[in-house]
């Protein structure tokens, strides 16, 4: 959702509603926070990506952990082949542009 769409959304609230539209966007957002995502597969799965929306949850604001996904951003179900990757193997060190990695010995 753009911003000027959400303007107008915000916008079209009466006055009188602000505040508590504006704490129930609050508490989506703590709920977001505080709450695990579920599984894809979970009957939760959907309720919670509507709160994640509510809580204006897109872009740069997304959370780390999301429906479906784990924390190094895998699919669920592909979570377990992705740990064991990792423990097999040693992740290579990318350096940042323009910088030299110090050397191993």
């Amino acid at each position: 959702m753009d911003p000027i769409t959400l303007a107008a959304l915000l916008n079209a609230v009466p006055a009188r509603f602000v505040l508590p539209v504006a704490l129930f966007v609050i508490a989506c957002k703590a709920v977001t926070v505080f709450v695990r995502p579920p599984p894809a597969t979970s009957k939760w799965a959907k309720p919670f990506q509507i709160v994640s929306m509510i809580a204006l949850n897109v872009g740069w604001a997304a959370n780390r952990l999301q429906v479906g996904k784990t924390g190094i951003m895998v699919a669920r179900d592909q979570a377990e082949d992705a740990k064991s990757v990792l423990a097999s193997t040693e992740p290579p060190i990318r350096p940042l542009p323009g910088k030299v990695p110090p050397s191993a010995g």
